[in-house]
């Protein structure tokens, strides 16, 4: 470690340091983070003599934050994830969560509403495979009417609604833009986001758009969003999925930036300007318990993606700003012992709010076992609350900034996250990486690996694989409803019976010859989903023109 740039103070702190550890240094075990990277025990300015120290918050490339003064002017949006039942038991949870104090920037509302199942691919309550998971893990809403009830009552310009889909992403935007137009507002008014579409097929054998039709429906929703609903974020790349199929952070954070890429790609091959789009798209980005390591990658992730978005021909700052949305890891959470699942959601909250992301989900105690019951989700969302008006740590902006190990660490995540990147662009790209399952192998290995560290305790998890206890926790599950089926299907039975049927299938007829334009590159599938929800067309009715058009993919 000597340098002949040390100053005689600081060699001879290096020499009391060696000196001091002479007895026991052979004794240490070497360490690693989760991405694989070696850890040292100590770090000093040798460590960053290579980095970029001269940085300011809110000035490319963003590393330490997308604004001057961080979280001073205004906290991070506590956007927790809720869906449950029907609309109706779900905008009582929206309700109750706004009066819990759950706000987004200067006091927006924030619903951050995931679908159920059956709605994710596309089928209605009266469809006999979505029998059994109607309303469980998520909404059933398919309808003009559920989305009426959605939006009731709140002012569509300061409410940001954020819709967890799956395939379904174009029918669920165009269900939403109706239901704002009978509200007497157009799509302008709307603020949130779209999942777009989110390639299962990368983590899940499961099936979804084959890769070369999800493309080219993403791109559908992001030139129609530029053009009438500008104040709508277009797509939500999910790098969260990826974290929770098993990728490490470096993984995550390749290949979600691959995947960003990709969405950049296509929509600049549709002829759009990358000052149009690129700003609306952002990121859903997994949190592990590994504080340090994930303050360092999303400082990375910012920077570069500035890099990407700079590269593309963006020249408006604010358009290379690389957004995220956390949620917290939920398959680092256990049964055993559960309620010391909520020092691990502290952490995880704690590392994304000292790595200066935009808007966080803190998953709820009991999620191992269930989905949240009303206790355990308020606790998750008091977490935050504590974080944000308790802790002290939005009045500093980047305040691990300058710290040896975290600037070296960001460094080398960096460093490790462009390999992988750029082995995938060299092998044709994302989608490439999807269509050969590439991408999938990659994270099943790291999977496996994780598993097996764990089941050998090589990686502790406390109360799991070390300091077990006999007994267990006595905690309530959250139970089903199982009525919600019944309810489900007489809603969606009501529905029907009141529309005008002839122009609901007129309009159907419509969206498949959009389909097959949209196929042909001779025209837009959005307008044509927008006028069939406005003839009253249901989330599954929209999607079998479109499944008989695109097709279905599996992931071999």
């Amino acid at each position: 470690m000597n340098d002949t740039n040390h100053s005689d103070k600081f060699e001879q702190a290096l020499s009391a340091w060696e000196k001091g550890r002479e007895r026991y240094k052979d004794k240490l075990r070497p360490q690693k983070a989760l991405s694989g990277i070696p850890l040292k025990t100590v770090y000093t300015k040798d460590d960053v003599k290579e980095s970029d120290l001269d940085e300011m918050p809110g000035v490319y490339p963003y590393s330490r934050g997308l604004y001057p003064d961080g979280y001073a002017l205004t906290p991070w949006m506590q956007q927790m994830v809720f869906g449950y039942g029907t609309i109706e038991e779900t905008r009582q949870k929206m309700e109750h969560m706004v009066a819990e104090g759950m706000e987004g920037y200067f006091g927006f509302n924030v619903f951050n509403v995931v679908y159920d199942v059956p709605c994710m691919y596309g089928i209605d309550a009266d469809h006999p495979e979505a029998e059994g998971n109607l309303g469980q893990c998520g909404v059933h809403m398919s309808t003009g009417d559920d989305y009426d009830e959605l939006v009731r009552d709140w002012e569509l310009e300061r409410s940001n609604i954020s819709m967890i889909t799956g395939d379904n992403c174009l029918p669920a935007l165009a269900l939403l833009v109706a239901a704002a137009e009978r509200r007497g507002k157009d799509a302008t008014s709307l603020r949130g986001n779209s999942m777009n579409w989110y390639p299962r097929t990368a983590v899940q054998d499961i099936p979804s758009w084959e890769p070369k039709w999800g493309y080219a429906l993403a791109v559908d929703l992001i030139k129609w969003a530029t053009n009438n609903a500008p104040a709508w974020n277009t797509t939500n790349i999910f790098m969260y999925g990826l974290s929770e199929a098993g990728a490490t952070p470096v993984q995550e954070l390749a290949y979600g930036l691959a995947w960003g890429k990709s969405i950049i790609d296509a929509g600049l091959a549709a002829g759009l300007d990358p000052d149009d789009f690129i700003g609306r798209l952002s990121f859903q980005i997994g949190c592990t318990q590994n504080l340090f390591e994930e303050v360092a990658k999303f400082r990375a992730h910012r920077r570069m993606w500035a890099k990407l978005c700079k590269d593309a021909g963006c020249k408006k700052p604010s358009n290379m700003h690389g957004r995220v949305h956390v949620h917290t890891n939920g398959y680092i959470l256990t049964q055993q012992q559960v309620l010391n699942n909520n020092a691990r959601i502290t952490l995880q909250a704690l590392a994304a709010v000292l790595g200066g992301v935009q808007s966080i989900h803190t998953c709820s105690y009991d999620e191992a076992t269930s989905i949240p019951t009303e206790e355990s989700h308020r606790v998750a969302l008091r977490t935050q609350q504590i974080l944000m008006w308790e802790s002290g740590v939005r009045n500093v902006a980047d305040p691990l900034g300058g710290s040896y190990y975290v600037e070296s660490l960001t460094d080398q995540i960096e460093a490790k996250a462009w390999e992988i990147f750029d082995e995938i662009e060299a092998n044709g790209g994302y989608r490439v990486g999807l269509e050969t399952g590439e991408i999938k192998r990659a994270i099943d290995n790291s999977s496996w690996e994780i598993k097996q560290n764990i089941n050998s305790g090589k990686q502790v998890v406390v109360g799991l694989n070390k300091f077990q206890s006999e007994s267990l926790d006595q905690v309530e599950p959250f139970r089903v409803d199982m009525a919600i089926e019944k309810k489900a299907r007489q809603r969606l039975k009501d529905y029907k019976a009141k529309r005008d049927q002839a122009a609901v299938d007129a309009a159907l007829e419509n969206v498949a010859r959009a389909c097959e334009a949209l196929k042909d590159g001779t025209g837009d599938l959005m307008p044509a989903l927008i006028d069939a929800a406005r003839a009253g067309a249901t989330n599954g009715e929209m999607m079998v023109p479109m499944r008989e058009a695109f097709g279905w993919f599996v992931s071999e």
